[in-house]
């Protein structure tokens, strides 16, 4: 039984509830929304490499293009994040949104909240680096007025924009495929039920074929390819992913104190190259069982992981554990953890009988 099915995790009492307790899926669901709204408010901008309507300042300043990234003078990179929250209408984004709302929650629960959105934004960036990279190649060895010597080549020109959060998806739908592989999908379109891997996979294949066949939405599917290609990647090399927010301070240093025995600071809390201590133990204690007692007097000894949970463990226990689990995912739970969670469940559903 997957802790998903634990049904104690969804009814703890005293529980943290309300926009505090929500998921990072739900985070980006929301702010992609309240991005679109708030874009259909905004004035419109006359910008010349665009159509004669005018474009909003989120689009004009947040949207993805080879000139903006590489030949601009400002070197924008910010947009490598700020275009996955930008969409064309309510359709591409509401067929975006139902995919992370799909699917998301899986991949979250198996990396914890920061790796999951660290996963999910690298993603995103990798779509868009692919994109770049098939441009610049595009325009590089095309001469005008020729046709490409590659079909999937983008040549377009270089101010062409990207938006949109179908590479994070994408690279989410490929980690679905590594987490749960033989899940049976029904899909809305068509209406026909597929295992998580053959879905995966046949979304990348249609993916390719439209860039390969120059489709209609060819950069777009430039852009699903390459989040693809690192949601393959990333879902199996995940401590990568620590790194990802080390702008905000060094993810290779444990924190001091009972989180860093916890769970923080990566899995389980451990340094590279440093083997990990249970996590009962104080850090400075020696977890070589001590020489029996040969003078009649019992000696003492380490308490084994196995045997901390002979009971059901406390309230306080099982928030730790379950407050470890939302952060880190559930790679990062201990043997003892685990078996503390089985035991919580045994004992409320005992209760619940009586």
């Amino acid at each position: 039984m997957g802790i998903y099915d634990r049904d104690y995790i969804f009814q703890r009492p005293g529980g943290r509830t309300g926009v505090g307790a929500w998921s990072a899926n739900m985070w980006i669901i929301v702010i992609n929304i309240a991005v679109h709204v708030l874009r259909m408010f905004l004035p419109k901008i006359q910008a010349p490499i665009f159509d004669t309507k005018g474009v909003d300042a989120l689009y004009l300043y947040g949207h993805f293009s080879t000139f903006t990234v590489m030949w601009k003078g400002g070197l924008e990179f910010w947009r490598f994040i700020t275009f996955q929250f930008l969409h064309a209408d309510p359709i591409h984004l509401g067929f975006n949104m139902l995919g992370l709302y799909m699917f998301g929650s899986l991949v979250e629960g198996h990396l914890g909240k920061k790796k999951y959105l660290a996963f999910y934004l690298t993603c995103g960036v990798f779509g868009a680096l692919v994109f770049l990279l098939l441009n610049v190649i595009g325009l590089y060895v095309t001469k005008e007025g020729q046709a490409t010597p590659m079909p999937f080549l983008l040549t377009s020109n270089e101010r062409a924009p990207l938006i949109g959060a179908s590479a994070g998806v994408f690279g989410v739908i490929m980690a679905c495929a590594y987490i749960a592989p033989n899940t049976i999908v029904q899909l809305l379109f068509p209406p026909v039920s597929l295992r998580m891997r053959t879905m995966a996979y046949a979304y990348v294949a249609l993916a390719g074929i439209n860039l390969i066949f120059s489709g209609a939405n060819k950069g777009g599917d430039a852009a699903h390819i390459g989040g693809a290609i690192a949601g393959y990647f990333f879902i199996r090399h995940s401590h990568l992913l620590r790194d990802f927010f080390d702008i905000f301070g060094d993810s290779r240093k444990s924190p001091i104190g009972p989180k860093a025995r916890g769970g923080g600071g990566g899995v389980g809390g451990e340094r590279k190259g440093e083997k990990r201590r249970p996590d009962f133990l104080p850090r400075d204690a020696d977890p070589t069982p001590p020489t029996p007692d040969t003078s009649g007097t019992p000696n003492l000894r380490l308490v084994r992981e196995d045997e901390m949970y002979s009971e059901a463990p406390s309230d306080e226990e099982i928030d730790r554990i379950l407050a470890k689990h939302k952060e880190h995912g559930k790679a990062s739970l201990t043997a003892a953890e685990i078996e503390a969670l089985r035991r919580a469940t045994q004992a409320k559903r005992a209760a619940d009988r009586t």
